[in-house]
């Protein structure tokens, strides 16, 4: 399988925390960097990890989407998401209606298959405890 864009994410075994997003970790200042980087923001170290992040994150925004677009079926969902190791990102969230999706709730980040031959990535709700 291919991934959809092979800049954006990591597949299980790719990286340390792959599944993912692709980022870098500082190994100075502990700082996360997406998209990757070859200098460290916060600090600017060069000792950078590749790593994947984002396996749960906040929800900060979001709006359903009413056009297709490329590998998606109108209607559906992205939104703009703070990732637990703190970077931002806009993502797609799995469903086509957002009925008690809110600013706080809580995704997972999953690897989805497009086609038959392409996977991609989605957010989904986290499952209640």
């Amino acid at each position: 399988m291919q991934k959809t864009n092979p800049h954006l994410f990591y597949l299980q075994g790719e990286a340390q925390g792959a599944p993912g997003l692709r980022a870098t970790h500082c190994e100075s200042c502990g700082a996360y960097s997406m998209p990757a980087a070859l200098v460290c923001p916060r600090c600017e170290g060069r000792r950078l990890a590749p790593v994947g992040i984002g396996e749960r994150a906040t929800l900060l925004h979001h709006t359903v989407v009413l056009h297709g677009a490329d590998g998606f079926e109108a209607p559906y969902i992205v939104g703009f998401v703070r990732t637990e190791e703190g970077p931002t990102a806009f993502v797609p969230i799995l469903g086509k209606d957002d009925a008690g999706l809110e600013r706080g709730s809580r995704l997972q980040f999953r690897t989805i298959p497009i086609g038959e031959d392409r996977i991609g990535f989605a957010y989904e709700r986290e499952a209640a405890a």
